[in-house]
């Protein structure tokens, strides 16, 4: 799914402008960074293509579809097509990884033997299968973000947002999640990742679109490879 923002601008009630005419395209299958200080508009960026806000002005398209049009009974099955991770996973501490996992495919309704088979595939994908069983506590740090990760694809996105992913982990996790990342990208899932961290983000080879106050000040990298 492609993704273009038209002359957004965002501004909340308090006067605060998140966005201020930013217009941008991100094709389908790439992969794109944002960066910028804290207050640069990323995760702003991130919650209009998830319709948690609508723009004040502008437009804000998926594949071609202005999102704002999409009425509220239908917001579910439009994220349906949206995987997310957030730096704070919120896993449910008394349930088991499968379980955390398998929770989207519930709420969709998924058969027992669809979801299970889902389920493996996406613990496989993040190499935890054989934790399936345990309990989030009994994971590491860089383990319980791969399930936040796990659980955001089980459900087969065309789009993959996360908002800073790697704030809470060591610099050698990091790599570790990004390149996953970088993995399902591989595969033809557009991938939006929102980092504060510019050193590791410029490892990566992909396309980096940054933030100030609002406004794209800069691109770098290439769209047409990731």
């Amino acid at each position: 799914m492609g993704i273009e923002f038209r002359h957004v601008v965002k501004r909340f009630e308090n006067g605060t402008e998140a966005l201020s005419d930013v217009s941008i395209a991100i094709p389908t299958g790439s992969m794109t960074f944002l960066t910028g200080h804290s207050g640069a508009g990323k995760t702003t960026f991130l919650n209009l293509l998830l319709r948690l806000d609508s723009p004040t002005r502008g437009s804000v398209l998926v594949n071609d579809v202005d999102i704002a049009g999409i009425k509220r009974r239908h917001l579910p099955v439009y994220r349906r097509h949206l995987g997310v991770v957030f730096q704070d996973g919120q896993l449910l501490d008394g349930r088991s990884i499968f379980d955390n996992v398998a929770l989207p495919l519930h709420v969709a309704g998924t058969r027992a033997r669809d979801m299970a088979r889902r389920v493996r595939a996406a613990l496989g994908s993040v190499d935890l299968l054989a934790k399936a069983r345990l309990l989030p506590a009994q994971l590491s740090a860089g383990e319980r973000q791969r399930v936040v990760i796990a659980r955001a694809v089980v459900n087969r996105p065309k789009i993959l947002l996360a908002d800073e992913p790697t704030g809470n982990l060591d610099p050698t996790l990091s790599r570790t999640i990004i390149r996953l990342f970088r993995r399902f990208h591989d595969v033809g899932v557009t991938v939006v990742v929102a980092s504060h961290d510019t050193e590791l983000v410029g490892t990566m080879g992909s396309r980096v679109v940054e933030l100030d106050h609002g406004r794209i000040v800069g691109q770098g990298g290439t769209s047409a490879d990731g």
